[in-house]
């Protein structure tokens, strides 16, 4: 009797050691003896194993760990994407008025598409919910020949030929606002960001265009624009896990602004200054790759 009275302590008292205890996301409780965990697996043997076998489980199914002592380990969803910081290059293509380059249409942009850099920092701020803000540069070409033609048809007859060279145009931006980011299985992320942006929008250097009137007259003219915008943007970023902190993606952004330019125009024949103010319609898409870096 004292035998199996002793027995029954001793098992008793395994089995209060082994109350290590494993809550699953699906409901199921599982008792084990947990021999080794880290951020994606946990290692446990159970008492239900006769012969004692190891096994794993994802931390992905697990709500949460209580160990023998009483200790909880609770695992909360990944927070990924949490916190990153990440540089983005691609092309900056300019789309609607502020690309066309027809000589007969007075809000034609004559831009062309030029590389950008975007650097990019985002916070987690609720479950699916994060903010989003970003400093990028670049630069759109100018579609030089259809610019002079549309430039010889609003002079004409004053003007015989309208030729020189114009500069591109140089930009930054900021922008922030709140994102939708979320999970796509293990390795893909997606963010889709919605944010107010400013923009600054600059001549690189100064435009020289000659002209030759009536009568083989010949005179230039020096101009230098800049401008300010406000407006929306909208995105879609695709991003693969590539290792334990990086991911590796795909971006796509429209930017819209009205920007107010102002024209300084600089007449060498009479000496004579002109400025003046408009307000341009800028549209323009980014397409690139992107690297971020995510913070645990």
């Amino acid at each position: 009797m004292k035998y199996i009275l002793f027995m029954f302590c001793l098992l008793s008292s395994l089995e209060l050691i082994a109350q290590d205890k494993i809550f699953l996301k699906s409901g199921d409780t599982l008792h084990v003896i947990i021999s080794q965990r880290d951020d994606k697996l946990v290692n446990y043997t159970s008492y239900d194993d006769p012969e004692f076998n190891t096994q794993s489980i994802s931390t992905d199914l697990i709500t949460k760990i209580q160990l023998d002592n009483g200790k909880i380990i609770n695992f909360a969803k990944s927070k990924y994407p949490g916190f990153y910081v990440g540089i983005y290059f691609g092309n900056a293509i300019p789309i609607s008025d502020f690309s066309q380059d027809n000589p007969d249409d007075s809000r034609s942009g004559f831009a062309r598409d030029k590389p950008f850099l975007s650097i990019e920092a985002r916070m987690r701020v609720f479950r699916f919910i994060g903010v989003q803000a970003d400093i990028s540069a670049g630069t759109f070409g100018v579609n030089s020949t259809p610019y002079f033609e549309y430039l010889n048809q609003l002079y004409r007859p004053q003007f015989t030929t309208v030729s020189g060279t114009l500069s591109d145009y140089r930009y930054s931006s900021f922008s922030i606002g709140p994102d939708l980011g979320f999970n796509v299985g293990k390795r893909m992320k997606v963010f889709l960001p919605i944010q107010l942006s400013f923009i600054n929008l600059a001549s690189k250097g100064k435009d020289v265009i000659e002209y030759e009137e009536q009568f083989s007259i010949h005179s230039s003219m020096e101009r230098e624009t800049h401008g300010n915008g406000v407006g929306l943007a909208f995105g879609a970023k695709v991003d693969f896990v590539i290792a334990k902190h990086f991911g590796l993606g795909i971006s796509v952004k429209a930017n819209d602004y009205a920007v107010t330019r102002k024209v300084q125009e600089v007449y060498s024949k009479d000496n004579v200054t002109i400025n003046y103010s408009w307000t341009q319609n800028v549209t323009y898409l980014y397409t690139g790759i992107n690297l971020h870096y995510h913070f645990k």
